[in-house]
């Protein structure tokens, strides 16, 4: 994680058994464990309010979450009700694959689109509630050789697409995640898509790009990729607005026909297409966070209490701080199954 470090009492979970599992739903990298984060001591506030000190919530979360999850977001819960903290994020469409061969046994799963969640459904859980957006753009090193470029086209003083015949340079070291595993991979394959049509640049342009769709120079698990370009080792990521705010990366913002954040532009989304390696054609969408509880893990009130937590004023307002678009709470699934403590939060 670089120079982030997570809080103490930091309790890792299987990160060889997931490995295994994963590398098999993958061509290339499978979407690996981020360093849990810890759960701190019950403390003498939550013994104030009177909070039951008991359980963990265990909060398995696409890779981008990582940081607002483990960072900001617990300590205040942990804070306000004395309940423990775990989480690990990776590739969200590959760790859906995990709970449902129930290698991973969270009480609460945060994805970015609902597609993972659907996975999920119904036997693990029956409802998803979508809260909130998080844009695609470019981040870059500010220590590239690229930079001087990259900042002019963040600044506006030359076009946008400067920045894909940039990304076409064979010098030029882009990063981005697994499509078959991670809706960030797959979001920025379309992203690319489509500004190759809003920009009318040349025919085989996203090819040249990115070499393939599970191009082995480009590939890293999501919730590594930032380091890696913070590190140096990258000129360009793909990233979530929210993640580039987080880290304080520099970033080139993408307009919202293209940028995959701005429902208004659902049916422009949907004109772009992949395939996948296991043959399933992905269309463009707008990307949401959506998040559920999972039945039949251990602690479910503790993930009921993280997830009532995550929607309040008060998790709200750090996910805005931490660069998230709030969207009003959208239920797909079986509203009747939400929580009745998680249905009095997104009723206020």
């Amino acid at each position: 994680m670089g120079k982030y470090t997570l809080a103490r009492n930091v309790s890792w979970v299987g990160l060889l058994a997931l490995s295994l599992v994963v590398a098999g739903c993958a061509d290339n990298l499978a979407p690996g464990a981020s360093t849990p984060s810890s759960s701190s001591a019950p403390g003498a506030a939550a013994q104030r309010t009177g909070a039951r000190v008991a359980g963990t919530a265990n909060v398995v979360y696409a890779g981008s979450l990582q940081l607002v999850n483990d960072e900001f977001l617990a300590p205040l819960f942990t804070k306000r009700t004395g309940l423990h903290y775990r989480g690990q994020g990776g590739g969200a469409l590959g760790m859906a694959q995990l709970i449902k061969a129930k290698t991973l046994t969270p009480n609460v799963f945060e994805s970015m689109g609902a597609a993972p969640v659907k996975l999920l459904m119904p036997k693990f859980t029956r409802y998803a509630i979508g809260y909130a957006s998080s844009p695609l753009v470019v981040a870059y090193s500010p220590a590239s050789p690229f930079a001087p470029q990259l900042r002019a086209i963040a600044a506006g003083k030359k076009p946008l697409r400067d920045l894909f015949l940039l990304m076409e340079h064979k010098g030029f070291h882009l990063g981005r995640t697994n499509p078959n595993t991670d809706p960030q991979g797959q979001a920025f394959i379309l992203m690319v898509q489509l500004a190759v049509a809003a920009e009318h640049l040349p025919k085989g342009t996203a090819a040249r790009i990115l070499g393939g769709l599970t191009n082995p120079q480009q590939i890293f698990a999501e919730e590594a990729i930032l380091s890696r370009l913070q590190a140096g080792q990258l000129d360009a990521s793909s990233a979530f607005l929210s993640e580039a705010v987080q880290r304080r990366l520099p970033y080139i913002p993408l307009p919202n026909g293209i940028n995959l954040g701005d429902p208004a532009f659902a049916r422009q989304y949907r004109t772009q297409s992949i395939r996948l390696s296991g043959g399933q054609t992905v269309r463009g969408a707008p990307l949401e966070v959506y998040a559920t509880t999972i039945s039949g893990t251990p602690d479910q009130a503790a993930g009921r209490s993280f997830f009532s937590f995550l929607l309040s004023a008060r998790g709200k307002s750090v996910l805005q701080k931490e660069g998230y678009r709030l969207v009003k709470p959208v239920v797909i699934g079986d509203r009747a199954a939400v929580p009745a403590s998680v249905r009095k939060e997104i009723g206020r």
